[in-house]
């Protein structure tokens, strides 16, 4: 298998949603400041449009799961979207520290009416989702602590989430948003 042929099929694992209910989501979510005022992990800030995600998983209406995190080629990341539940997101108990497990209930649930995915340097870079009406989009990124605040870099490590497409749009991003893509995944593969 080459490698757009990997891209096209890691395309298509996305547009098996278009169609189908998404009922809930669930994630890992990382903290933005390792430590806040209070010394604990800080995990929401006002000024920030997204949410940072080790990974997630959309819980779907015939009970099966579809888990999206990340993957590494070469230097850069990109989202990865497997067919199956992660058995780590059936233990709380193992996300602690800058890590926590969360219900993601703010996310938009229903069926899913449209799915665009776009490469970027190899990788699947972006997802735009439209569930229930409302619209989501996943980058792959990361929020990256430094002295002044935080820097918005993309193509990394982590699922960036946000509900606002907008705000994807005017986020001071680090690395620029140029050269996407779309993967158009046809022939289509059901994930039914």
């Amino acid at each position: 298998m080459t490698h757009n042929e990997w891209l096209v099929e890691r395309a298509q694992d996305f547009d098996s949603l278009r169609g189908r209910s998404i009922e809930s989501w669930a994630g890992v979510e990382m903290a933005l400041w390792e430590e806040g005022p209070d010394g604990d992990p800080q995990f929401t800030d006002p000024a920030v449009p997204c949410l940072q995600l080790w990974g997630m998983q959309a819980c779907l209406d015939d009970g099966r799961a579809l888990m999206i995190g990340t993957y590494q080629d070469d230097d850069l990341f990109g989202l990865w979207p497997h067919r199956r539940a992660d058995p780590r997101f059936a233990n709380r108990e193992l996300w602690d520290g800058i890590y926590r497990w969360t219900a993601l209930s703010g996310l938009p649930t229903g069926p899913v009416e449209d799915v665009v995915v776009f490469a970027e340097g190899g990788v699947l870079a972006e997802v735009g989702l439209r569930v229930g009406g409302r619209p989501l989009v996943l980058v792959a990124g990361e929020l990256v602590e430094y002295a002044a605040g935080l820097r918005f870099c993309r193509l990394d490590e982590s699922v960036l989430v946000f509900t606002d497409p907008d705000a994807a749009e005017r986020v001071g991003w680090s690395t620029p948003r140029f050269g996407r893509v779309r993967i158009d995944p046809w022939p289509k593969i059901s994930f039914r």
